[in-house]
């Protein structure tokens, strides 16, 4: 059976590792990156920590494996009805399944300004360059920037402000920097931080984040940015560094496919209880209409559940049907401070911030061969600054 996967993320790499080395299938991996990417630790990488953590070469992931092909180009057109799709480099791939893992995309909702002058941490070379312009700010004019605004309060937004706390305060330090007034601000439009967890948990996070010192503005959407200011609904905030993390929509790729996919709430593409599309292709992770998608857990367990169908296909065996699981949450607020959420139980503190790293661990094994595994997950733990 031939199985051509797009993308290279969580679900695409996790369906691809649960079918190599098996006979039944000969699988494409398509994707328009080399390196599969830890996007749940990118906040780390943007204040010290190593990218090599962060970021794993496909090619290292599945050498030696036969029935797996990497193809570094860009999906731009399925052709269904052939079961062929084509990439920008003008190749066509022949499919039995078609299994789409494109995730999401940033989306600056027509906001003025934001596209041109904010920072965002959603890749490696994002998160790279931020971390360059805290640097290059500091050793420029040897003066920190007066207000550092995240925009956004979910697990991302959180997790990148309460760690610029201690970072910004390691670079004045290291560049003798004597100007100590700074602040961070937490901007979020909806009435809490954290919007999508339990309102319990919101609370004790968000008490967190004041002790380290953070400003949070809830219930204000941004309006504007230039390139010394943000745009509020009452005031404006000087600064020159915004790190957008507020927005997210789905692929392109599929509101251009309207003969393939129904697109529901957030522009996701709605599916079976197979999570199926349409005959013959799968949509997982974001980018699926499912309980819990936007999670990492959740893409590696949409991508278990349609490899073990398609498994089960190939013995004719009838599919399973999809059970949404919830995922644990799990938000560090600055280091060795986590908070963890999940059925039944909240823990904050430094035994959150171990469950957490067992977390980023067990991703990691879940996804890479066991040396990968090891060598990424240490590395995590140094800084380059």
């Amino acid at each position: 059976m031939m199985i051509v996967i797009i993308g290279g993320g969580f679900a695409g790499v996790k369906a691809a590792r649960n079918l190599a080395g098996n006979p039944h299938f000969q699988v494409t991996l398509i994707s328009d990156k080399y390196c599969w990417e830890y996007h749940a630790a990118l906040y780390r990488t943007s204040t010290g920590h190593s990218p090599l953590a962060v970021k794993v070469p496909l090619a290292e992931i599945f050498e030696g494996i036969g029935n797996v092909h990497i193809a570094l180009s860009r999906l731009e057109k399925i052709h269904s009805k052939d079961k062929v799709v084509r990439t920008a480099d003008g190749k066509d791939h022949h499919y039995d399944k078609l299994i789409m893992a494109l995730g999401s995309v940033t989306a600056f909702f027509g906001i003025a300004g934001l596209d041109r002058f904010s920072f965002g941490i959603k890749t490696v070379d994002e998160a790279l360059r931020l971390r360059s312009h805290l640097h290059t700010e500091l050793t420029g004019d040897n003066k920190m920037d007066l207000n550092y605004v995240v925009v956004g309060a979910g697990p991302t937004g959180v997790e990148l402000a309460a760690e610029m706390v201690s970072y910004l305060g390691r670079l004045r330090k290291r560049y003798f920097v004597q100007s100590k007034s700074f602040r961070i601000i937490l901007v979020e439009a909806a009435p809490r931080i954290l919007p999508a967890l339990p309102e319990e948990f919101s609370r004790a996070v968000q008490k967190r984040l004041k002790q380290l010192g953070i400003k949070i503005y809830t219930n204000t959407a941004v309006k504007a940015e230039t390139a010394n200011t943000l745009e509020l609904p009452e005031g404006t905030i000087k600064t020159h560094t915004v790190v957008w993390t507020a927005g997210v929509t789905n692929n392109p790729i599929y509101a251009a496919h309207p003969e393939l996919f129904n697109l529901g709430k957030g522009g996701k593409v709605i599916v079976d209880a197979q999570l199926q599309a349409t005959d013959h292709i799968y949509v997982l992770g974001d980018s699926a209409l499912t309980t819990y998608s936007g999670w990492a857990q959740t893409a590696i367990y949409d991508a278990d559940f349609v490899t073990t169908n398609l498994k089960r296909q190939a013995r004719s065996h009838d599919p399973l049907g999809y059970a949404p699981k919830k995922p644990i949450g799990a938000i560090p607020c600055g280091p060795s401070w986590c908070a963890v959420e999940t059925e039944g139980f909240q823990v904050f503190g430094y035994a959150g911030w171990i469950i957490r790293r067992y977390l980023d661990l067990k991703l990691y094994v879940l996804l890479l061969p066991f040396g990968l595994a090891m060598r990424s997950f240490f590395q995590g733990s140094s800084q380059d600054d």
